[in-house]
């Protein structure tokens, strides 16, 4: 019986998740989830499941892969219904090869369910088609670092032959992906953009050429997680995005509730362009994500469900230690948000 399940989060965008992503969350015993996963996606969970964040930061991991093998083993070897739970797509620079590896060797089957990537995803939200006819005929996916922090080799001759370069995780390298490419000066004009926090409402672009993007953004405060895309497919973005154009992007706004948000009601939000965050007051499982969400980002007000009073909002602030004034907002249907 396979009770382990290696599931793909997509990017960012709750309602980017799979059906069948969504069907095993739901019935998980423990969810195992990296720093990149939304963690409106856990609110699917059960009431009894287990939570166990892996976060990964540049040069600083809460767990090593080894250690995440170790528990999604120790799990299953108890009978647990397993989900890892991964940004993106886990088979697309989502190291899914070396747990696939790890729970074969324990003796314990698995399944994946892939995931929307990044590169494909970002890139719409951002009006960039990641193919067109006018333009590529091939799109090459390439790490922006590799163990020991060494970037993949890539040719960049494809790009002169009419192909886009989709780099994750490449901010840091960009000098050096940079400088690779204007080795040839005829690719020098390229298009270029980068995609901070692409399908959320936090979502930044910034569009240049290869000559000109190093410093453009340093003028900027984007930074990981970010996609990078180069070639001409880039010169199909406009001014603004179809996304950047939804009535509520960049807004960024935390629901306060007693009970698990109804998830087709998180997403109503965040089809008009929001960034939202869940604060589901009584659930200690979700204290430690809380207080990272809140004190990691800034917020533009709290909107108050099911009964939520201001008072229990900043009990339940006060309990976590989070010393912040929010603005409060009347509980009103996603298109009528009215300031209380």
């Amino acid at each position: 019986m396979t009770n382990v399940y290696l599931v793909g989060a997509g990017p960012g965008d709750p309602g980017l998740l799979t059906l069948k992503g969504r069907r095993h969350l739901e019935t998980a015993d423990v969810i195992i989830y990296d720093r990149l996963v939304n963690p409106i996606l856990l609110h699917l969970a059960k009431k009894d499941a287990e939570f166990l964040y892996c976060g990964k930061l540049p040069r600083h991991h809460i767990m090593r892969q080894d250690q995440i093998n170790a528990a999604i083993v120790a799990n299953a070897a108890q009978g647990k219904k397993v989900v890892r739970l991964k940004g993106g797509d886990p088979a697309i620079f989502g190291r899914v090869g070396e747990e696939m590896k790890a729970i074969s060797d324990a003796g314990f089957t698995y399944q994946v369910i892939p995931g929307i990537t990044s590169s494909s995803a970002a890139a719409i939200y951002a009006g960039i088609p990641l193919t067109h006819r006018d333009h590529n005929g091939h799109v090459t996916f390439a790490t922006g670092h590799q163990k020991n922090n060494a970037l993949t080799e890539i040719d960049m001759t494809t790009l002169a032959r009419g192909g886009t370069l989709a780099f994750y995780m490449g901010i840091e390298n960009l000098p050096r992906i940079c400088g690779k490419i204007t080795k040839q000066p005829e690719l020098t004009e390229l298009p270029i953009a980068i995609i901070e926090w692409g399908t959320l409402g936090r979502q930044q672009v910034l569009t240049g050429t290869i000559a000109t993007i190093e410093s453009e953004l340093a003028q900027t405060t984007i930074a990981n997680p970010a996609m990078i895309l180069i070639g001409n497919v880039v010169k199909e973005r406009s001014a603004i995005s179809w996304f950047e154009q939804t009535p509520l992007f960049g807004k960024r706004y935390l629901l306060a509730t007693g009970k698990a948000p109804l998830f087709d009601q998180i997403c109503d939000y965040t089809e008009q362009g929001a960034h939202v965050y869940a604060l589901l007051i009584g659930d200690a499982r979700f204290d430690d994500i809380t207080t990272r969400v809140l004190s990691e980002q800034q917020w533009d007000g709290v909107i108050l469900h099911d009964g939520i009073s201001a008072r229990i909002f900043q009990e339940e602030l006060a309990r976590l230690g989070i010393n912040e004034t929010f603005h409060i907002f009347q509980n009103e249907p996603p298109h009528v948000i009215l300031e209380g």
